[in-house]
């Protein structure tokens, strides 16, 4: 399974060589779409603070009932906003995803941040990751104090832990993960935080009990609101 201290060492040395250049064009057209017709996910109006396109693993663990349960997930945020108002804005993840399934498994290396950065033409600028909170359990975290735009990298509240307030299935299936709303409780990279657009990540159905941990690719989309630090 992909470890958190691992692939964020990775990701941090690998994209060291962007973090001076990564862009800030506007959000203004980075609009998060949706479903029509969906309730579950409550609509945000105005632009997002920032618009990310995550690249990395789905982790689970076997129960003793023989299913996987979710272990967290670790990943690489790229900077989309540059990519906004055109057509490859809104196809980035699949793109990435066909380009992510075929580098070989392994931490995220030098050789993921150039596969994608190179023929997508976006900058790492973040690591999404998994810790744990006070009371025990796992909490999301998106971060840009190590890696980021020159307005928000070094700034100690560039970063946000997110909660869980609701999820929706994927448009597209069952073979991705869900679209998820979530709330920020630490942290000013956010106030609400939404992953959408998702491509892959989902476990298979059943495992044998004692069987080791897994990671599953995806990307997904993640749109940040309502940060106070950019």
């Amino acid at each position: 399974m992909f470890s958190s201290k691992s692939i964020l060492s990775t990701v941090v040395l690998a994209a060291s060589a962007f973090a001076a250049v990564v862009p800030s064009c506007s959000t203004v057209k980075a609009l998060m779409k949706l479903p029509a017709g969906q309730t579950g996910l409550a609509a945000q109006t105005g632009a997002p603070s920032f618009a990310l396109l995550g690249v990395g693993v789905q982790n689970y663990t076997c129960t003793d009932a023989g299913t996987y349960a979710s272990a967290g997930a670790v990943a690489a945020l790229f900077d989309i906003s540059c990519l906004s108002g055109k057509p490859a804005f809104d196809t980035i993840q699949k793109t990435a995803y066909t380009i992510w399934k075929n580098i070989p498994d392994g931490p995220l290396s030098s050789r993921c941040q150039n596969g994608i950065t190179t023929p997508l033409g976006v900058v790492a600028s973040g690591s999404h990751f998994f810790t744990k909170t006070p009371a025990g359990t796992n909490a999301p975290v998106w971060d840009m104090r190590a890696i980021g735009p020159k307005n928000v990298k070094g700034k100690a509240g560039a970063y946000v832990v997110g909660a869980k307030v609701a999820g929706i299935p994927s448009p597209d299936g069952a073979k991705n993960v869900d679209f998820l709303e979530l709330k920020a409780v630490e942290g000013a990279l956010a106030t609400a935080i939404y992953r959408t657009d998702t491509q892959g990540g989902p476990a298979p159905a059943s495992c044998t009990p004692g069987s080791a941990p897994i990671s599953v690719k995806y990307t997904s989309k993640y749109f940040l609101y309502g940060s106070t630090v950019a």
